[in-house]
């Protein structure tokens, strides 16, 4: 247990600093935390994970394995099935909590990348619908540079 519950705890941390990374100016980061969690956090997506009339593929987390594992400890020792129910009810708990942590920042990442991505285009389509009256100084290239250059 302490291994999966260790990487569950390293993905935890990879994605609060893709959110940060994200935030101190590289918002492409939101956009591979998104992607790379999707499945685990938003499940599969039809048309991207699966197409109409197909099933959905089946998320497997590593936490699932434990709780077996559990189980097949159960059957090994007898003397304790009043504290094995209570040890599975805090492995569970345990694990929709490290999941609701992963949900958190792959959701603000989301968000986020969401926002600056609407901006981003609020921004180009502002910039060429006006560009007459932004001026020459907004052009990497002058009007008489693009006949010296052939661009």
């Amino acid at each position: 247990m302490s291994n999966s519950n260790e990487k569950i705890q390293e993905e935890i941390l990879l994605s609060k600093r893709m959110f940060i990374g994200g935030c101190f100016g590289l918002p492409w980061l939101w956009i591979c935390n998104a992607l790379y969690f999707r499945l685990r956090v938003f499940g599969p997506l039809l048309l991207v994970d699966y197409w109409p009339g197909q099933r959905p593929p089946i998320v497997l987390d590593g936490e699932e394995n434990d709780v077996d594992g559990g189980a097949n400890d159960n059957n090994n020792n007898n003397n304790n099935d009043s504290s094995n129910p209570r040890r599975t009810m805090e492995q569970q708990l345990e694990y929709e909590m490290t999941r609701k942590q992963l949900s958190m920042w792959v959701k603000r990442s989301t968000i986020g990348a969401f926002v600056v991505m609407g901006l981003f285009v609020s921004w180009i389509i502002t910039f060429q619908v006006n560009k007459e009256s932004f001026g020459p100084k907004w052009f990497v290239m002058d009007e008489t540079d693009a006949t010296k250059t052939g661009w």
